[in-house]
């Protein structure tokens, strides 16, 4: 990768009376580099405006001055309007892990397009599907098909309240399930509008825009990766708690993993009280099931992204005895409607991401992540900036700080006064040919090779050092010293040449 090509000048250079500090000019160089990088993608921007507000469908993949327009994907790689080629560090947000037009998902696609996409009716796909999602977690021991991560945690609180006749969900504060209206409560690091919960002591429960305030009655938000606080709502509110759901990494929340033996005592508490236990595993899947690798069983769990192979499908399910709710037979069944749920499209295409999708690529992602986690830590310690790497097999998060974060408070903290360096991070290295998440996320595909990664970190690093000036006018707390290894040659090859 050429390192900062088209960023030449320096302090010695910058025009004198022009106001502005190294700091600024770094800024507005690394933005100017983006901006005629990215033409095209201007223009679609402009003209998606028109008809989709913020000129996009979805608020994650929107940022300054434009985002880009992706026009095809190949293995671990995607490409823009401008026919520029980026190295896909986001697996689109985890959904991928296959990389872009796997042969054996493309071949199941087309062939089960000839024979019907979603025919009104059941097919043997949704048996064989789920029999292979119930030999790869045991305690899914029946299950049901839905759309989509959002829906299928939806359901699965819904099912909680049906099986225990109670309303109050506790979830994880920073915790993230999607975006219905429960799933909407303490979500996101910042925005919305902050609300006082029922119970005192507990983290200020953030509500989204549009999300009514009686939510609130029926939520209980908690900090990650502490049961003392788990075990007080319990006591005090004690028969009125239908579930506890929780990521086994706090995905959004800051890529955080869960403490050893945290999630052993959330199985404890919550069978000491009849509560039922719900994992959302949609991101964690890629990690290998969190229950599995841990050994914990939950009441319920929700499957989505990469048990679709690329299409739209979400899975919720657990208990036998639980999920009898929605059989007709059953005295009081859970009415159940949705046209597209477990559609032949998306079954076939997630039987063939299974199949694909084992011990051996899940070892391989593991060691990737664990490459491009030491890969960054060294590289902010010898740019001489502070920063640590969190995450679990192939997600990662970087954080800047002193020390990584253990819940949610702690990464909002650390993002505080930090949302122009998070995004000037973020558009060097698109400038440099990676593709991240804006705010911070980082996965990898099964087709991604070390090179990569190792070259990735080598762009993190170079980014750093050409962003030093700002940080030394804006964050200097974040600085250590000197740099202790020269930049980049010019030699390193590019994304194109990769």
């Amino acid at each position: 990768m050429v390192m900062n090509r088209g960023i030449r000048r320096t302090a010695e250079h910058l025009q004198e009376g022009d106001g502005m500090t190294p700091g600024d000019h770094v800024a507005q160089q690394v933005t100017e580099r983006y901006r005629a990088l990215s033409p095209a993608s201007a223009r679609a921007f402009e003209a998606a405006a028109a008809s989709l507000p913020g000129g996009d469908t979805r608020t994650m993949t929107t940022y300054a001055p434009h985002p880009l327009y992706f026009s095809r994907g190949e293995g671990a790689r995607v490409r823009d309007l401008d026919g520029r080629w980026y190295h896909d560090m986001v697996a689109n947000y985890g959904a991928l892990a296959h990389g872009h037009n796997h042969p054996a998902l493309t071949r199941a696609v087309h062939d089960q397009i000839e024979h019907g996409t979603a025919l009104g009716g059941p097919s043997t796909l949704q048996y064989e599907h789920a029999d292979m999602l119930r030999a790869r977690v045991p305690e899914l021991q029946r299950l049901r098909y839905c759309n989509s991560g959002t829906e299928a945690t939806m359901w699965a609180l819904r099912t909680a309240r049906a099986y225990t006749g109670r309303d109050v969900v506790v979830k994880i504060d920073g915790g993230y399930h999607g975006t219905h209206d429960w799933g909407h409560v303490s979500a996101f690091m910042s925005g919305g509008t902050t609300h006082r919960q029922q119970l005192p002591g507990l983290p200020s429960a953030n509500l989204a825009p549009g999300v009514p305030d009686t939510v609130l009655r029926s939520v209980v938000t908690v900090p990650f990766n502490d049961t003392e606080v788990v075990a007080d709502v319990m006591s005090r509110l004690d028969g009125q708690v239908a579930a506890v759901i929780v990521e086994p990494v706090l995905g959004v929340g800051g890529g955080i993993p869960a403490h050893p033996g945290y999630l052993q005592e959330l199985r404890r508490l919550t069978a000491r009280h009849g509560v039922l236990l719900i994992f959302d595993e949609c991101a964690t899947f890629r990690l290998g099931p969190w229950q599995v690798k841990h050994a914990v069983s939950p009441d319920l769990s929700t499957f989505s992204k990469i048990v679709g192979g690329g299409l739209p499908i979400g899975v919720f399910g657990g208990r036998a005895d639980i999920m009898s709710l929605f059989s007709p037979s059953h005295p009081q069944p859970v009415y159940h409607a949705s046209a597209f749920g477990g559609n032949s499209l998306s079954l076939a295409a997630g039987i063939a991401a299974l199949r694909a999708f084992g011990t051996p690529e899940i070892a391989h992602l593991d060691r990737l992540g664990t490459r491009l986690r030491r890969g960054l830590d060294t590289a902010a310690r010898h740019a001489g900036v502070l920063g640590r790497s969190v995450g679990e097999g192939g997600m990662s998060y970087f954080h800047f700080g002193a020390r990584p974060p253990q819940n949610a408070a702690d990464t909002a903290a650390a993002r505080q006064g930090r949302g122009r360096l998070r995004a000037l991070v973020h558009l060097h290295l698109l400038n440099e040919g990676f593709l991240t998440a804006r705010h911070g996320l980082m996965c990898q595909h099964i087709v991604t090779t070390p090179s990569v990664v190792d070259a990735f970190v080598e762009a993190f690093a170079s980014t750093l050092r050409l962003l030093r000036p700002y940080l030394a006018e804006n964050h200097p707390e974040l600085l250590t010293g000197a740099p202790t290894v020269p930049a980049a040659s010019a030699t390193t090859p590019t994304v194109e040449d990769t």
